[in-house]
């Protein structure tokens, strides 16, 4: 930097993301405030980790904060129309997310991005692993796990894969992913999207700085997708259209035009997990990974915590975590991979403004019964009555006990919420691992 002044930089939201944007803007020479709704008892551990030197503001988000200040980078939790944000773009200054900060201090370094409704944590950590495999050094983060600023920092990448969020796309403006994945589109988030409409336009953010030599990989299947208009070449994944660079036929993964390897073999569970793997596989051949390296990645992979993983087993149920189900369209897409009448559905938690009557096509034949709990739990019934016998049983740990009771010898006890958790647990994780506490206590008696 020029001038004989320091620029400054503030940073809104102090979790893991914010205090890894802080290092990041001191290491460059900025003089940065943090700052935080919380006070300091909260965040405790977060202050600890700042760098020397960098100022907090804790306790509410006061426009003072903003004088004199030359650009204002948000942690991925805070929301776009924060008072603060909307009085910054105002005087002009320059705002964006914690991720668009990260990716402009790896100038150089390849950039895939993946985003969409569902599948995204999967595919990024898929698409991570086959790279890893292949003798790439790989960092992986964003939305998930460790904070693109904390990448940054670390830097000596050959590649750098991101899961992204609506949240964070709307703060990125020169964000150039050379690879491009928006995986599916179903209502989420409608409580900080003000319509359907306006959150495909924050996910199709994704594109806007890619070339035409550039790749954006889409799903075929998803009707919202289909006239999506990119400035980059697209290729496309599907379950139904064999003309697809990507495709499933004869219980086979076809990626351009030749078998690469047997459904079987993949370790993931559903219908809705082949098509991320098929969208791993297209994305990793374009990064010029051999296709011996991408079948050997995608048979290894064993899935993801709470993202539909047998937890217990026991006279012939099966007991399955999916709470990171935590939206309508995650829900619907597992439940395709499990055979008609067989499913106890455990359903709840926080709505996040969904419509559950979208949840009737995939239930309809699909559940043997349905056990409802949290906040959610008269929306739902309201919605889904009819579909399968409907309890109301108020906590998961009630539902568990219910399902126990019921489920028989070929059945499946499901947690696959479509809900945030955030009513009765700390978070989808929380939820998950008291399923699972619960389904091996449940299994161990029956």
């Amino acid at each position: 930097m020029n001038g004989t002044a320091p620029l400054r930089a503030l940073v809104v939201g102090l979790g893991a993301s914010g205090v890894a944007a802080a290092a990041l803007l001191a290491r460059q020479g900025y003089s940065v405030t943090t700052n935080d709704r919380c006070g300091a008892a909260d965040l405790a551990e977060s202050l600890g980790k700042l760098p020397d030197g960098v100022v907090t503001a804790l306790g509410g988000h006061p426009n003072g904060l903003l004088d004199a200040v030359d650009l204002v980078v948000a942690s991925p939790g805070v929301p776009w129309d924060l008072p603060l944000f909307e009085e910054a773009r105002r005087r002009g200054i320059e705002t964006i997310a914690e991720v668009e900060l990260a990716v402009r201090s790896m100038e150089g370094v390849p950039i895939v991005g993946v985003t969409g409704s569902n599948g995204k944590t999967t595919v990024t950590s898929l698409l991570g692993e086959i790279a890893r495999a292949a003798g790439l050094r790989t960092g992986v983060g964003g939305n998930i796990g460790t904070p693109a600023s904390e990448l940054a920092l670390a830097g000596g990448w050959d590649i750098v894969v991101l899961e992204l969020s609506s949240f964070q796309l709307e703060g990125c403006t020169t964000l150039r992913p050379r690879i491009a994945l928006l995986l599916n589109l179903s209502p989420d988030h409608l409580d900080r999207h003000p319509s359907m409409a306006s959150y495909l336009a924050a996910k199709a953010r994704i594109f806007a700085s890619q070339e035409p030599f550039d790749v954006a990989v889409l799903n075929a299947d998803d009707p919202a997708l289909a006239v999506l208009v990119v400035p980059s070449q697209v290729i496309r994944f599907s379950l139904k259209d064999t003309d697809a660079e990507a495709h499933i036929t004869a219980n086979t993964l076809v990626l351009d035009g030749e078998p690469l390897l047997r459904r079987s073999e993949l370790r993931l569970l559903g219908d809705h997990n082949v098509a991320n793997a098929l969208a791993a596989g297209l994305a990793a051949s374009r990064l010029g990974i051999p296709r011996t390296a991408v079948a050997a990645g995608l048979r290894a992979f064993e899935g993801l915590p709470h993202r539909h993983r047998i937890v217990a087993e026991s006279g012939g149920v099966r007991w399955v975590d999916d709470s990171k189900g935590t939206n309508v369209g995650a829900t619907a897409a597992g439940l395709a991979g499990y055979s008609p009448g067989t499913v106890h559905l455990i359903l709840g938690g926080l709505g996040k403004g969904q419509d559950f009557k979208d949840l009737r096509p995939a239930t309809e034949g699909r559940l043997a019964r349905i056990y409802l709990i949290g906040e959610a739990a008269r929306e739902i019934a309201e919605a889904l009555e009819g579909v399968a016998p409907l309890e109301s049983c108020g906590t998961l740990d009630e539902a568990v006990r219910r399902a126990a009771a019921r489920a028989c010898p070929g059945e499946t006890v499901l947690l696959s919420p479509a809900c945030a958790s955030f009513d009765q647990f700390r978070d989808y994780a929380h939820r998950g691992d008291e399923f699972a506490r619960l389904a091996s206590e449940a299994a161990g008696g029956a």
